[in-house]
């Protein structure tokens, strides 16, 4: 009943306890088993919440007998990425800086998370300030697929926990292809929200202008549900979107039949494993017998788009830790410190010039959407790299990892597009690959659909990492 429980979808763990099959109670106990069994293989999680997590499944089962249902997330265990304020428990962003920091106040996405029901289970681990590397004060987590691997982005810890069964959705945030990276190399669900959809007040910043929040979980519709709750303009965030919300599972079972997809045309500076590549194209083939039209679609440089997006982050980055950096610049990782002290030599001229280009890009990807429902392009270049592996070669030249893992994403964290992630596939060594969704900015619930459509056609999110299945 246990492995039943923790690796059920977080729709059918609703249901469940909607109907008082289980009880939140025995959710979060098994929940927390599981993490005792395989959570330091991982290195998942900075801090549990097992004795809160407790006290309120037992105050929603109290209520669940009263006959009161908050909805699809009463008594789901949800984490989130430890840059996110949480009351009463500390958020330490990864850094030995914030290590003991507790807030007083939770993040306004984790208010509405609370009222909708979910129990807040456990902090996941991060690269420091979500943003270079993992602190040796944290460590790296280990992919479940292969715990000598990466998870390759700073929401890992929440990539990694969902991936395992350590919780049924995670929250984590992207600036330049943080959730979704992540998600990719653990071969789960990762969405990140039109900008504006979701509040980042109480999330600590990398980039004012780019940062998203977004969940991540096993399958498309959970994704749905969780954003669903946390959605929706917010006072403390003047960049939330204050459109009215649509209902993002309204639609999400139409399928694709009639629809029209672009995929990414071939640009000049690709550089891709011919694995992923070869999915990808699988990939596009489904799409076409279940009834979509596909056309190609030219997007700005992608190269140049990372570049663009690393000169605004940089900057903002440095921006937001100058009195760190002036009073306890030895505490970050080197890596981090670097990058962040590079940020500082950023010049206006160039902040400004970067800024110009993503209002053009912007408008780019608008006009290559224009004749389209959706774009559908790869997530990432490459399979899960090895803990510590600085290059990779992708089509016969040598590239940074982290350049090379970057190459998909960071265009729409730029123009604010929604972008989702979903498994596509698996290399030969035994890896996920991922398929990325891009819709028209705040069309968010057409992008569940299409990427739902390939997910009920296929069987890939319905596959074990092997360290779960050596523990069934």
């Amino acid at each position: 009943m246990s492995d039943e429980l923790v690796f059920a979808s977080l729709t059918e763990l609703a249901a469940m306890i909607r109907s008082r099959a289980v009880s939140p109670v025995d959710v979060v106990r098994a929940t927390l088993e599981h993490i005792e069994r395989i959570g330091s293989a991982l290195n998942c999680y900075i801090t549990i919440m097992g004795g809160e997590a407790e006290k309120e499944a037992e105050r929603l089962e109290q209520l669940l007998g009263e006959g009161a249902y908050l909805g699809p997330l009463h008594g789901v265990p949800i984490s989130l990425k430890d840059n996110i304020c949480t009351a009463g428990t500390r958020t330490t962003a990864g850094s030995p800086i914030l290590e003991h920091w507790v807030p007083d106040q939770d993040a306004t996405a984790v208010q509405r998370l609370k009222a909708a029901g979910a129990i807040i289970i456990a902090k996941a681990n991060l690269y420091e300030f979500a943003f270079g590397a993992p602190h040796t004060r944290f460590g790296p987590t280990h992919n479940p697929w292969d715990l000598d691997r990466s998870c390759a982005g700073s929401s890992s810890g929440s990539a990694a926990a969902v991936a395992a069964g350590l919780c049924h959705a995670s929250i984590g945030t992207d600036t330049g292809g943080s959730i979704r990276i992540p998600a990719t190399l653990c071969g789960i669900v990762g969405s990140k929200p039109t900008y504006g959809l979701v509040s980042r007040a109480g999330v600590i910043p990398v980039s004012y202008n780019m940062d998203h929040v977004g969940p991540m979980t096993r399958t498309v519709p959970d994704a749905a549900v969780v954003l669903q709750a946390m959605a929706g303009p917010d006072p403390k965030d003047s960049t939330t979107v204050p459109a009215t919300l649509p209902d993002f599972l309204s639609i999400i079972e139409d399928g694709v039949q009639g629809l029209r997809i672009g995929i990414l045309a071939p640009q000049a500076t690709e550089a891709i494993q011919p694995e992923v590549r070869e999915a990808v194209r699988r990939a596009y083939a489904v799409f076409d017998r279940e009834g979509a039209t596909l056309s190609e679609v030219v997007l700005p440089d992608l190269t140049q788009a990372r570049t663009v997006n690393w000169v605004i982050c940089g900057a903002e980055a440095a921006e937001y830790h100058r009195p760190y950096l002036r009073t306890r610049a030895g505490d970050y990782h080197p890596v981090v410190r670097a990058l962040l002290e590079g940020g500082e030599f950023i010049p206006a001229t160039d902040y400004i010039h970067a800024q110009r280009v993503r209002r053009r890009f912007t408008e780019e990807v608008r006009s290559a959407l224009a004749g389209v429902d959706v774009l559908i392009l790869p997530a990432a270049a490459l399979e899960a790299y090895r803990i510590g592996q600085r290059t990779v070669m992708l089509d016969g030249l040598e590239e940074d990892v982290l350049q090379a893992n970057t190459r998909y994403t960071p265009l729409f964290d730029l123009t604010g597009h929604p972008a989702l992630v979903l498994p596509c596939g698996f290399s030969s060594t035994g890896l996920p690959i991922g398929l990325q969704v891009v819709g028209k900015p705040l069309d968010d619930a057409r992008v569940f659909r299409v990427a739902r459509a390939y997910e009920r056609a296929t069987d890939w999110h319905t596959r074990r990492s092997r360290l779960t299945a050596n523990q069934a």
